[in-house]
């Protein structure tokens, strides 16, 4: 994939990356997630589910900013999708100049390292297998170097951030420096006050448009009309198409432009040289001003009316505007075509770009916190739902929602009722990362819920308590231990490549009091020992083998009426007394003037047993001079 490689080549040039954000079309998220991300993160392609956990694992300490914006009606939420990268869903209509047809199809690259060098790509190549390894493409890099180009970047992003929920002020802040050498170039979209076409004629006295396009308007001669007065002048007309079975161009015949090709005003060319027979298609968009001086433009411009996103009805487009030489030719040998090149209106049918409506009057935000396990939930009303009842499926949550919108509007919507749902171990959502939305019991969208807090989400854990206290005993670092494993729910992937069976949770087979009471002990220093409140409480949650790992397990183990009731009854005395060092270790890392007590929430409290006390035998229990002392020695409460 020869986009790859420049990608690669790309990253190259920048120190660590801070911040990596896309814009596509359609989005292949098995594809990101396989090639994109690992030459991001400078990985290697990942050959199984664990590898995947890695790179998430690699992103949520290193912090770098990676997310991707496409049309909200071409995600595709059944994708499967392996790590927590948010995928935003842009939809345009209810954005201001578009209307239900228009499209969100820029493909767009922002990449900016550490040290604030940045670098921006655009071009026609979707993220899919398709637009980096299977079609024709063009795509163009250059660095950021003045803040001409600075703000017309940020121009581009700040209603897509506002749609996401996004702070654009902290993602584009100001800057007094760029490290880029490139000033020839300009950032060309929807949302700047001049159109993509006032842009690419500008200066140039152009008197000839050289186009690559593979999807051309219904009625050509009428758009090429249009942009001729849109320049104010003739211009004549060089369309490099990509032809349906190396044949058929695709639009419809008409008398039109029979006269202007018979007058010479249009005329079709062949790309400059051989396509390759592993090509599926020529997607490419470029258009290239030639006059007085030239201007070639590289992006996601299809010659068709929204596409050239320059007349009433408009996609959202977007790619770089470069001067070129005044003898810069990007056609190749004259096309001699006839009215039987051209597509039939059954053919256009077929070859017709198929976008479902979005099914819903209202959009929504769904996103999950792992590091509070809350659910919080955002939309706008958008159109009056003649009290329609929706209800909304969460992955982790057994009971659907219902959705109620305010009465007021705001700004054209009416907000939804604040909604927030706390879920304590959000195993579910390690897999299945989509919400649904229901309504009259018949499924009506699903999409893909948005990731806060990552660095507490907990992928891997323990086979067994027993495996759990031995790392315990053993003194070994979870996070480098070799016992964790991927959590149940991730097991069942096409990446799996060798059986699994749960073993035993059997706490004491083999496993003596010394040893139990030596593996709490451990655990107790390594609470005490803690630096840093964000690791206290990724020793709660989110490691491997946290407190809360341990109770659910123990949890378990004290389930099972086949088990030893002493060691149980000592098992229980020992997780119950992990309270007291949780509330002291809390004491010590919370803010000078915060309550002291632990929150009082779900989560908090999932690290405490909810099994009743094991009762001990009557022999036992009934010394009591043997129970005060085990007391004394073990620090148990009465």
């Amino acid at each position: 994939m020869k986009l790859l490689s420049t990608f690669r080549d790309q990253l190259k040039t920048l120190g660590p990356i801070k911040r990596a954000w896309f814009t596509t079309f359609n989005l292949g998220i098995p594809f990101f997630e396989t090639h994109v991300l690992p030459a991001l993160l400078a990985a290697d392609k990942p050959q199984n589910r664990m590898d995947y956990e890695s790179m998430q694992l690699h992103l949520a300490e290193s912090g770098i900013d990676v997310r991707v914006f496409c049309d909200m009606r071409m995600i595709e939420a059944d994708q499967v999708k392996r790590t927590a990268i948010p995928v935003h869903g842009i939809l345009p209509e209810w954005m201001r100049s578009f209307d239900k047809e228009s499209l969100f199809h820029p493909k767009v690259i922002f990449l900016e390292d550490i040290h604030g060098r940045m670098v921006l790509g655009a071009g026609s190549a979707n993220l899919s297998i398709s637009g980096w390894g299977r079609n024709q493409e063009v795509f163009i890099f250059k660095s950021v170097s003045n803040n001409d180009q600075y703000q017309q970047i940020k121009r581009f992003f700040t209603p897509l951030a506002t749609v996401a929920g996004i702070n654009i002020t902290e993602a584009f802040g100001v800057r007094r420096s760029y490290a880029g050498d490139a000033a020839d170039w300009r950032f060309v979209h929807n949302f700047e006050k001049t159109n993509f076409l006032q842009h690419l004629l500008v200066d140039t006295q152009a008197d000839r448009l050289t186009v690559w396009s593979p999807y051309f308007s219904r009625d050509l001669a009428a758009l090429l009309a249009k942009i001729s007065s849109l320049a104010g002048k003739d211009l004549q007309y060089v369309i490099v198409p990509d032809r349906v079975t190396h044949r058929y161009v695709r639009t419809e015949w008409s008398p039109a432009i029979g006269q202007l090709m018979q007058r010479g005003i249009l005329k079709f060319h062949d790309r400059p040289s051989p396509r390759s027979d592993n090509i599926e298609m020529t997607h490419a968009k470029l258009w290239l001003a030639s006059g007085q001086t030239a201007r070639l433009a590289i992006g996601s411009w299809n010659c068709t009316e929204p596409g050239c996103a320059s007349f009433e009805r408009s996609n959202i487009e977007a790619g770089i505007l470069i001067s070129v030489a005044n003898k810069t030719q990007i056609a190749g040998r004259d096309l001699c075509l006839t009215e039987t090149d051209f597509c039939s209106k059954q053919l256009l049918e077929d070859e017709a770009l198929e976008v479902e409506s979005y099914p819903l009057p209202f959009d929504l935000q769904v996103c999950f916190d792992w590091e509070r396990s809350v659910y919080h939930v955002q939309g706008n009303l958008h159109k009056e739902n003649d009290g329609a009842e929706y209800y909304l499926r969460l992955p982790g949550m057994k009971n659907q929602i219902p959705l109620h919108w305010k009465t007021r509007q705001h700004e054209g919507a009416w907000p939804l009722e604040t909604l927030t749902q706390e879920v304590t171990d959000n195993e579910a959502l390690l897999a299945d990362h989509c919400y649904e939305v229901w309504r009259h019991e018949q499924l009506e969208f699903r999409g893909l819920v948005q990731e806060s807090g990552v660095s507490y989400r907990r992928a891997q854990g323990y086979d067994s308590l027993k495996d759990l206290l031995n790392d315990l005993i053993n003194g070994v670092d979870s996070k480098i231990s070799t016992k964790p494993r991927l959590r149940p729910v991730l097991l069942h992937d096409d990446l799996m490549d060798e059986a699994f069976e749960m073993p035993t949770n059997d706490a004491n087979d083999n496993l003596t009091y010394f040893r139990l009471f030596h593996a709490f002990e451990q655990l107790r220093k390594r609470l005490r020992d803690s630096t840093s409140m964000d690791i206290f409480e990724k020793m709660l949650f989110a490691y491997p083998g946290s407190v809360q790992e341990l109770v659910q397990k123990v949890s378990a183990q004290l389930s099972k009426s086949d088990s030893n009731v002493v060691f149980n009854w000592f098992l229980w005395q020992e997780v119950s007394s992990l309270q007291q060092v949780v509330q002291h270790a809390y004491d010590k890392h919370r803010a000078k003037h915060s309550r002291r007590a632990l929150p009082e929430n779900s989560k908090w409290a999932s690290l405490k047993l909810k099994n009743p006390a094991i009762p001990l035998p009557q022999e036992i229990s009934g010394n009591v001079q043997y129970m005060q002392r085990i007391q004394e020695m073990c620090g148990y409460e009465p």
